[in-house]
């Protein structure tokens, strides 16, 4: 899978893998190919949004300046909100703006660090952008 054992939570530059334990699981080209060469993990799943659904697990994408992508199941779910607070607040000063885009709905919601705050990003999670 990936060469190095990374720490929970890790955000590393690229794309990935984020588990709903908060295991890390780099990619090293695009995540279609990672699902065709790893379909034991994929569980049968053909495509992204496919794996996103049926496993739970959050695709992550870091480019350079800080702007971080991510594909969730549900910006609704209580348990993808806390995997996004706990990989966004263990990696501070790596991203400077996320993406969220939920597989299970039109819109997406657009974070900045400052949005970690007490119930701001509740808030900005329900936003539909």
């Amino acid at each position: 899978m990936n060469g190095t054992a990374l720490p929970p939570y890790a955000l590393v530059h690229g794309a990935s893998w984020l588990t709903p334990e908060g295991s890390i699981l780099t990619i090293p080209s695009f995540h279609e190919e990672w699902i065709r060469d790893h379909e034991e993990l994929a569980g049968g799943a053909r495509n992204v949004c496919e794996l996103i659904l049926r496993k739970g697990w959050i695709s992550v994408a870091l480019y350079s300046g800080g702007y971080l992508e991510l594909m969730v199941p549900s910006r609704s779910d209580l348990s993808v909100r806390q995997l996004i607070r706990e990989l966004l607040s263990r990696n501070p000063g790596q991203w400077s703006k996320a993406l969220v885009m939920s597989m299970d709905e039109e819109g997406y919601a657009m974070l900045e660090p400052d949005d970690l705050g007490e119930g701001r990003l509740e808030t900005r999670l329900d936003e539909r952008i």
